[in-house]
């Protein structure tokens, strides 16, 4: 009786490299029988991270998911009260966290975080640039203050933190994470009614630097990558509320989907173990379907 189900000798080989991995050519294959678990992927044990804007919103979801996974953080901010605040809730978890007040604008403070950073926990494996501000306003209302102040906390503060990090990851040896948030409206996916010109100038802005600085970085190990977030229910969209002119005219247009901002804060962790060791200047968005129209 004719056997089923048996392998072409060729085919067995490849099933042997897929189960055993090999060495070819020096490019070693792992194979299944020693890959990696999902919980060692994930897991952030004896890792480092500073997060910018970390006090609350998306970056206070941030810095939990990364301690949940083992990680010890430094909150980067300037609201000082809801650092505090976030510290204290992390101890009684018996999270490491740490906060250094911090205004990502300017260089002597963003070196000084790094230091903090290095002299609390020894080294910096991970960092998220989070820090934002955004306002909602006409084109015509635009003022040099409001778009300088969008561009320095957004724009200058991604390049100026990433430059001093990486420099110490550099410094370290041993590579490391960093993850850019931007915006939807980072690929010009703003809302159907504008009224956010600055922003998306400095979402864009890190968009590209993140996709340039990946091919700098990458000879040292370090993965940079950026993750695209859309609406979500956070302090900081709450106290940007528009004025009651411009809340009319966006309230004639489409709503698009918003969340908590864990939803997001989950992707931007992701991004932050080994899950993205092949990931090099990717722009993962997390948006709930807005650039594909879906609404609400």
């Amino acid at each position: 009786m004719e056997e089923l189900y048996t392998f072409d000798k060729a085919y067995q080989k490849l099933l042997g490299l897929d189960i055993n991995g090999a060495e070819i050519a020096g490019f070693k294959i792992q194979g299944l029988k020693n890959a990696r678990s999902m919980n060692d992927i994930l897991a952030l044990s004896g890792r480092v991270a500073v997060v910018t804007g970390g006090s609350r919103g998306l970056g206070l979801c941030i810095v939990n998911r990364l301690c949940e996974a083992g990680a010890s953080v430094v909150i980067a901010d300037i609201a000082v009260e809801f650092a505090e605040a976030a510290v204290e809730y992390f101890s009684t978890k018996d999270y490491k966290v740490k906060f250094i007040n911090t205004d990502v604008r300017y260089l002597p403070q963003i070196q000084a975080a790094v230091d903090f950073t290095v002299q609390e926990f020894g080294k910096v494996d991970i960092l998220v640039n989070n820090a934002a501000i955004w306002k909602m306003n006409k084109f015509f209302d635009l003022t040099e203050e409001t778009w300088d102040n969008t561009i320095d906390v957004i724009l200058k503060g991604t390049v100026f933190f990433t430059q001093a990090v990486a420099k110490q990851m550099a410094k370290q040896g041993e590579g490391g994470k960093i993850v850019n948030v931007a915006s939807v409206a980072g690929l010009s996916m703003e809302n159907s009614y504008g009224f956010l010109t600055q922003y998306v100038a400095a979402k864009s802005g890190v968009v590209g630097v993140s996709q340039s600085l990946a091919r700098e970085l990458k000879p040292l190990g370090i993965n940079i990558n950026c993750v695209l977030p859309g609406g979500m229910v956070s302090p900081g969209a709450i106290h940007s509320a528009p004025t009651p002119e411009l809340r009319e005219i966006t309230n004639s247009h489409p709503t698009v989907p918003v969340t908590d901002p864990d939803d997001v804060a989950r992707v931007v962790f992701m991004m932050a173990t080994d899950i993205s060791n092949y990931m090099h200047g990717a722009t993962v968005v997390a948006d709930g379907g807005a650039r594909l129209m879906i609404q609400k």
